[in-house]
């Protein structure tokens, strides 16, 4: 069933005015997370000077992790977890995602581990999941998700000193 329902969401393509809803929710919760990355210490105006690795980094931050990511937590959990409760679902969705980032960080301890057990970032980890689980629930599709989690990512990234490596 959940399988089902975020294969639903992976073929549905939503029309220009849910695409435009996705980002004007979007666009606020952003600044919120900039705020917030800001003030942590993890944003900072740096832009990244070598255009092919951009590139190659923009083609790979589509698959990981905003596709799979999404795919994973606002699809087949929050499919999953909707049907006991749309509403517990939704949160308890937004809150593994944000525990999926110290968990990477303890786990696999990739080079950027500081920054995923910092209080702003899994505050802003948590306003992102929040903001998607709404999106995706409201658009009945990925696709927005998938594009705002990989714009967010690749903006930290190539222009504010997010881990290149």
């Amino acid at each position: 069933m959940a399988v089902k329902q975020t294969w639903r969401a992976l073929k549905l393509w939503p029309d220009i005015g849910r695409w435009k809803a996705a980002f004007g929710i979007a666009l606020p919760a952003a600044a919120i997370m900039a705020l917030a990355g800001f003030l942590g210490g993890w944003l900072v105006v740096d832009p990244v000077g070598d255009i092919s690795a951009a590139l190659i980094a923009a083609f790979a931050l589509f698959f990981v992790p905003a596709f799979i990511e999404e795919l994973i937590f606002r699809g087949v959990l929050l499919s999953w977890l909707a049907r006991f409760s749309q509403r517990w679902g939704s949160w308890l969705s937004a809150i593994l995602f944000m525990l999926w980032h110290p968990l990477q960080a303890l786990t696999f301890g990739p080079p950027w581990s500081a920054i995923f057990l910092q209080p702003s970032f899994l505050f802003a980890t948590f306003i992102l999941g929040i903001i998607l689980t709404h999106i995706r629930i409201v658009t009945q599709s990925l696709w927005p998700v998938i594009a705002i989690h990989w714009i967010l990512v690749l903006a930290w990234k190539l222009f504010f000193g997010g881990p290149f490596y």
